[in-house]
């Protein structure tokens, strides 16, 4: 089943789909009503007066809307900023599916949404046209000129929710995505384009940037205006096919014709690394965790032909756990014959899908792989539990030697904030619908979350202080996460 039939279910309640209201477009009529309880919902009216309007469209039935409901996020807004706390805001929420009768509210299938509601709900889909609804849940914020932001994928992200209801600044672009480091073997392209979103009160006209290759610079702008609410990729430069460590800089010099001072500039770096490895023999250090039946390794040439392939012995533990070869380095040495190897693959693939993140890190080595001249001279030093599972990790050649390869899923997703006190978004770019499962497991693999479909944040407020481990899994190939609970 995709995607957009999980997360965002699509509305049967006898009305045609519309594609919602567009992030920056302005709030094309009044939700005049009456909330379950008797009293005057008036949307224009509370702008007219500067507050900012929150709308939560949603039905009863909708799982990812129950999700974010009881994660108490709007009620937290409510509290702080509502009638008994600073008063800036009003929050509704409106039960849009046309074929639900009222008394769902307080006993649906997943629960009474009214329980700790101290904001208004109003059950009437009248609306839906004029909102645009396409889909549950659906989150508008509406500044008190009437612009509509579009909240979307954002919704666990706390910093973007603050500065799109409350702006501080008339110019704040938030950085959505930014640039990431990469290694190569032969060649490499460079095609990032940092994704920036326009938070302040004001459009942006104008903007420019500095576009940075190994020192030459080259100043770049975009070709349209980014109005309030809208995303902007950075319009950096494709540069294909070139084969030496490259560093790109971008740093975002002006908005507006106003020169940005130093501190407000936003900059990204990106390393595509090639390092020379004078050298035909090779040490490989591969340090187990407490699985060791899970892995598999395998060492190919660039014609594809297997110079070294090695698993581990599973223990009599659950699982496989335990034996003689968990938590255990063991050593293989490569000399490599053949005049015509310029890259060596080396793929790790784990079928317990966590990765190399059993372990005690007061008691156990940590598990990776680390590769050295035969000297001892580290090469590659060890990666820490951080692997896209059945897919190349490890690139080294006699004149190569890189980690980190591109992976198709590990780079379509991304964690923020890293680290976090609350919320932990993921995001992905898939344009498929992609369907994913996570869920979160500790430093010893212990699994500390259920499996969730399709989510795009999980509250992680309650956990420990520590280090932990999200693991998204996709019919592509899966991933994992390492982020650090504050």
């Amino acid at each position: 089943m995709k995607q957009f039939l999980l997360i965002f279910l699509l509305l049967l309640s006898g009305f045609t789909s519309y594609g919602q209201l567009e992030s920056g477009t302005l709030l094309p009529g009044n939700i005049r009503t009456t909330d379950i309880k008797g009293d005057s919902v008036d949307v224009f009216k509370w702008l007219a007066e500067g507050k900012t309007v929150v709308l939560d469209i949603f039905a009863t039935w909708c799982g990812p809307c129950w999700s974010f409901h009881n994660s108490g996020y709007l009620k937290q807004l409510h509290e702080q900023y509502g009638p008994q706390g600073t008063d800036e805001l009003r929050i509704v929420a409106i039960e849009s599916d046309g074929t639900t009768a009222e008394s769902e509210l307080y006993n649906s299938a997943l629960g009474n949404w009214t329980t700790g509601v101290k904001y208004p709900i109003v059950n009437n889909h009248t609306f839906s046209s004029l909102l645009k609804i396409s889909f549950f849940p659906t989150l508008y914020i509406i500044r008190p000129n009437k612009r509509v932001f579009e909240v979307g994928s954002y919704r666990g992200n706390n910093e973007v929710w603050q500065k799109a209801m409350f702006p501080k600044k008339p110019i704040d672009l938030l950085t959505i995505s930014g640039m990431t480091s990469r290694t190569f073997c032969n060649n490499a392209s460079f095609d990032q384009k940092p994704t920036l979103l326009n938070l302040g009160s004001e459009d942006i006209t104008s903007l420019k940037a500095d576009f940075i290759r190994n020192g030459q610079v080259q100043q770049v702008s975009n070709a349209a205006a980014i109005p309030v609410f809208s995303e902007i990729k950075l319009p950096l430069p494709n540069i294909s096919q070139f084969s030496v460590t490259t560093l790109f800089e971008a740093i975002v010099k002006e908005i507006n014709g106003n020169p940005l001072p130093e501190n407000e500039q936003l900059k990204f770096t990106s390393t595509y690394l090639r390092p020379v490895v004078e050298t035909d023999a090779y040490r490989i250090l591969f340090t187990t965790d407490f699985y060791p039946g899970e892995i598999t390794w395998e060492l190919k040439d660039n014609k594809g032909k297997s110079i070294l392939k090695n698993t581990y012995n599973p223990g009599p533990g659950q699982f496989g756990s335990g034996g003689e070869d968990a938590h255990k380095t063991f050593t293989h040495d490569i000399l490599l014959e053949d005049t015509d190897i310029s890259c060596l693959t080396l793929s790790i693939s784990d079928t317990g899908q966590d990765g190399l993140t059993s372990f005690n890190p007061n008691v156990n080595p940590v598990p990776g792989v680390e590769i050295q001249k035969i000297d001892g001279t580290v090469i590659k030093p060890k990666m820490d539990s951080d692997y896209t599972f059945t897919s190349t990790r490890n690139i080294l050649t006699k004149f190569i030697l890189s980690s980190n390869a591109t992976e198709v899923v590990a780079d379509k997703f991304s964690i923020f904030p890293n680290p976090t006190s609350g919320i932990l978004n993921i995001s992905n770019s898939f344009e498929d619908f992609t369907d994913y499962t996570i869920h979160v497991t500790d430093m010893m693999g212990k699994q500390i979350t259920p499996t969730y479909q399709n989510v795009n944040f999980v509250d992680i407020t309650n956990f420990n202080a520590g280090i932990y481990f999200i693991n998204i899994f996709t019919d592509k190939g899966n991933a994992a996460f390492k982020f650090m609970k504050q």
